[in-house]
């Protein structure tokens, strides 16, 4: 099987993906065959080892992957033809995967979240202590109390305060990306998109 049969029985196998993820997968097998090609394979044995596209597709759609209607090709052998799956296993997959997913949250997604967020706002409220030298100037102006000591106290919690607002403005990215990659991760499940 040539590259160009491969990539087309890979589309008509994943026709039940969502387009784009469909479109991912592909472009890596396309990828394949361009590596392969460049270091001397040809496309039969590029192709060879890659696998069947059936299979491929099974392991890639998961639950989502049944053989309605089955077309019987000369050179490859018998396809599915639909492969999108009953509406009521993929409504019951859906509840029980909403119901896995409310009690994964609430035990550890729920939990490392508070932990993760306390820790942000812990470094965050450390960051106010660029504010000591405002403190130190109100002192001065209301109580008419000059104390050098103070003075570099502030001067010093200042720069400590600058410190954990630059620390609270990273931990603030990454802690915002986590959160984002972990609630899309949920919708992903609840909707079967997931990868195996």
């Amino acid at each position: 099987m040539n590259k160009q049969q491969f990539m087309q029985l890979m589309e008509l196998q994943l026709s039940a993906m969502d387009p784009q993820e469909r479109a991912e997968l592909l472009a890596d097998y396309e990828q394949h065959f361009e590596l392969g090609l460049v270091d001397g394979r040809t496309e039969e044995d590029i192709a060879r080892e890659l696998g069947q596209p059936e299979a491929i597709a099974r392991e890639a759609l998961g639950d989502r992957y049944v053989l309605d209607t089955m077309i019987t090709d000369h050179a490859y052998g018998v396809m599915p033809t639909n492969t999108s799956p009953p509406q009521s296993s993929t409504t019951a997959r859906n509840v029980f995967a909403g119901i896995g997913l409310f009690f994964l949250n609430l035990m550890l997604g729920l939990p490392l979240g508070l932990l993760l967020w306390s820790v942000w706002l812990t470094v965050a409220g450390f960051s106010l202590l660029a504010l000591t030298p405002i403190a130190a100037v109100i002192d001065v102006l209301f109580f008419g109390e000059y104390v050098p000591s103070k003075l570099f106290f502030s001067i010093a919690a200042c720069g400590i305060g600058i410190l954990f607002a630059m620390l609270a403005k990273y931990l603030f990215k990454a802690f915002s990306s986590v959160t984002v990659q972990y609630v899309r991760w949920n919708k992903k499940t609840i909707q079967g998109e997931y990868n195996g």
